[in-house]
């Protein structure tokens, strides 16, 4: 996420920093007017502080607490051959790797097929390995292997897509919030 905010006093503003109680912290850029781009926010409440200080060691601090809630999916879990795989599936897979891209300060990433028609759009091989190929990279940016899948190579224009290999995408993608 982004914090913005600002700071003044008689002396003039040297310095913000701030800090999560998730375990995170750094300075901010600029001082009257300042920024934290990419703060990675922490499932559950995060107690944000910011300390503003001047050039004579005065400081002022302020604290924010933001919640982040667990991502959720429609039709969780997906039931084998009772669930049918649907545009809105991929869809939601899609904004939860780039929420966990974006907390790894990664872009988004350049789906292939950015558009789909819930109720029109199918679910494609194609879909799902590019969700694999968008999470492989959250993994190497947290440094810790890529998830195994069941059925681990797939045939784009060929691989009938399962409720197995959506499940096991929720799942990553859960794992690395």
């Amino acid at each position: 996420m982004t914090l913005e905010g600002t700071a003044s006093d008689d002396v003039g503003v040297t310095l913000v920093t701030w800090e999560n109680s998730g375990g995170d912290n750094g300075t901010a850029v600029g001082t009257t007017n300042w920024t934290v781009v990419g703060l990675i926010l922490q499932p559950g409440a995060n107690m944000l502080t910011v300390t503003a200080g001047d050039a004579a060691g005065n400081t002022a601090t302020a604290r924010l607490t933001v919640t982040l809630t667990r991502v959720t999916f429609t039709d969780d879990p997906l039931t084998a051959q009772s669930t049918d795989i649907k545009a809105l599936h991929i869809l939601e897979l899609r904004t939860a790797v780039d929420s966990v891209r974006a907390a790894r300060r990664l872009l988004p990433f350049a789906w292939t097929d950015p558009v789909l028609t819930p109720g029109s759009t199918p679910a494609r091989a194609v879909h799902v390995l590019e969700l694999r190929s968008a999470l492989d990279a959250v993994y190497a940016a947290a440094g810790v292997p890529s998830p195994a899948y069941t059925e681990a190579s797939l045939e784009a224009e060929v691989t009938v897509i399962k409720a197995v290999h959506l499940n096991e995408l929720r799942a990553a993608v859960r794992a690395v919030e």
